[in-house]
């Protein structure tokens, strides 16, 4: 008896003292050094990229949060009844969106919605940072009922570019996905996928504290999810003052699919598209392509010849490749889901 008990005493000592280290290893970790920064190279061609003028963006709106927030959005009316609400990528916020936008609301295509994310200008108190991982699921969900409440009844389409891509991802793995009749994915970014390039030179990683807080959240231990992770490499001669450079541990993981990213993948179903431009500089058009059939081969997948990362939302081809898509959606209010076919290039 007193063999069995020593011997429970010493499994429970080993269990302990292994947890302890992998504790302090996580600490360590978290406490480390973060990479060099990126040399300030024009990686997506911001060259490109023609701001609007001003007086041409619709009006700032806000919306309250569940928490009573007040965060920020743009509204493309149009005579169409579907709503897309479109999700920016990462560091920046909606306005970059607005020549798509427009293109869409102005030939009766969607009444679009584009939100600045938690986090990011215009929204929330913190640049940066979030309040815990899900809550950008939340605040989506929290936009969709303001529409609503106040009068869009069409059926809502959730799209997003980049991060905005691969938040619509994890939307749709979600508690929320109900509230949306379909998912469009432009060039989405997948964390821990191999459809992400890993050397793109847009963003530099603290991998060390990435694992060391992903270790310590393992053990219930959230108290570091403030902390920086990631930087991007935004050129100083092309901000304004309004992009969001670093994110924290919480907020980068909330932009992304989950872990088991093919779970959330799955979820898109049969009335979902997901557009990769073939010279994308951050995402591996093939590779994604072999993980949306695998995941969810319901799913349509189409390659634009000719496009990078910011053309699949700038150049004519993809643009117009996405409003064949809108256009092609019911568009009457429920959430029936079509087929939009099997995956292709076009």
């Amino acid at each position: 008896m007193h063999a069995v008990l020593f011997t429970l005493i010493d499994g429970v000592a080993i269990v302990a003292a292994i947890a302890l280290a992998t504790l302090v290893a996580a600490l360590v970790m978290v406490a480390s050094a973060g990479p060099r920064a990126a040399q300030s190279e024009d990686v997506f061609g911001f060259e490109s990229l023609d701001a609007p003028p001003a007086a041409s963006l619709p009006p700032v709106q806000r919306y309250a949060a569940r928490d009573g927030e007040p965060l920020a959005f743009r509204f493309y009316d149009s005579t169409a009844s579907q709503v897309l609400i479109f999700v920016h990528g990462s560091s920046y916020h909606g306005a970059s969106y607005h020549a798509l936008a427009a293109h869409l609301s102005q030939r009766g295509i969607a009444r679009v919605v584009l939100p600045n994310l938690r986090g990011h200008y215009l929204s929330g108190t913190r640049r940066g940072d979030i309040d815990y991982i899900g809550q950008f699921e939340d605040d989506l969900a929290d936009l969709v009922t303001h529409l609503r409440n106040r009068g869009e009844s069409g059926s809502i389409v959730l799209g997003g570019h980049s991060s905005g891509g691969g938040l619509v991802i994890r939307f749709a793995g979600g508690a929320h996905a109900a509230l949306v009749a379909r998912f469009l994915a432009l060039s989405p970014a997948i964390a821990r996928s191999r459809s992400l390039k890993a050397n793109s030179g847009w963003a530099s990683l603290h991998l060390r504290r990435i694992i060391g807080l992903a270790l310590l959240n393992l053990f219930g231990v959230h108290g570091f999810d403030a902390l920086p992770v990631i930087a991007f490499n935004k050129p100083a001669r092309f901000r304004d003052g309004s992009e969001t450079l670093a994110y924290s541990y919480r907020l980068n993981s909330a932009y992304h699919p989950r872990a088991r990213f093919d779970r959330d993948v799955a979820k898109l179903g049969a009335q979902s598209a997901v557009l990769v431009g073939a010279h994308d500089e951050a995402v591996d058009a093939p590779l994604l392509g072999e993980l949306v059939a695998r995941a969810s081969p319901e799913t349509y997948f189409a390659i634009l010849p000719d496009i990078n990362h910011f053309g699949v939302f700038t150049r004519e081809p993809a643009i117009a490749a996405v409003a064949a898509w809108l256009a092609a959606q019911p568009d009457d209010g429920d959430t029936q889901r079509v087929a939009a076919g099997a995956a292709s290039v076009v």
